[in-house]
């Protein structure tokens, strides 16, 4: 059975966890978030999840090595056999070459291999980020798609609204220009190899999913 491999990129934002989800029910393949299987990792306390917890409690990033492992792990379960999905990873260009790695001692000729980038300005990105609210009893909302009831407060609790550190202004504008920094070696990869397909993600949810469907028809 030919192997089905996309990979999401865009930044903190542009909606690639919702689109992979949405291509992972259309297209019947496990879409793999990296943050996803770290959290899962840790709670199950795994040799991998505990040693991520030693690197996530100092607040430092996960090793390159550790999450290599993680994705090998992953992909290694029956539900991979048709492909997967992959949202989150790479994020530079160490882990791109693992990634070329693992993709090198998995793929057969007959397989396909994508990338998705889909793209939103900086603007938008600042826009839809920066009008998160979340409550500390987990829900989230925004203030122009998700608006609670009463301003800034939960519909659930009652309980004043907050804006998390990693949804101010300074913080976005930072992760915007490591994502950049990081992405376009990467984009350039899978660009000089033909197996880039770039969607514009400013656009409602379900025309994003519908670009992203066609484009891939094209390619297949």
């Amino acid at each position: 059975m030919a192997k089905t491999i996309l990979i999401i990129f865009g930044p903190q934002g542009s909606g690639k966890g919702t689109q992979a989800e949405m291509l992972a029910r259309k297209l019947k393949l496990p879409a793999i978030s990296i943050g996803d299987l770290l959290r899962q990792e840790v709670k199950a306390g795994s040799d991998i999840g505990r040693e991520a917890k030693n690197y996530m409690r100092k607040g430092e990033l996960v090793p390159s090595k550790v999450i290599e492992n993680l994705v090998r792990n992953r992909i290694s379960k029956d539900d991979t056999k048709a492909g997967f999905i992959l949202d989150g990873y790479p994020r530079d260009e160490s882990q791109l070459a693992d990634l070329k790695k693992i993709l090198g001692e998995i793929i057969d000729e007959d397989d396909k291999s994508y990338a998705i980038e889909i793209w939103i300005s900086d603007e938008e990105a600042k826009s839809r980020i920066g009008g998160r609210r979340s409550c500390s009893c987990g829900a989230v909302y925004h203030l122009k798609y998700n608006p609670p009831k009463k301003d800034e407060v939960c519909d659930l609790c009652g309980q004043p609204l907050f804006i998390r550190n990693d949804d101010r202004p300074e913080a976005i504008e930072e992760r915007l220009k490591i994502y950049h920094n990081q992405s376009e070696t990467l984009l350039s990869y899978w660009r000089q190899a033909g197996r880039l397909i770039k969607i514009n993600g400013e656009q409602n949810i379900e025309k994003v999913h519908k670009d992203i469907i066609k484009g891939l028809k094209n390619r297949f």
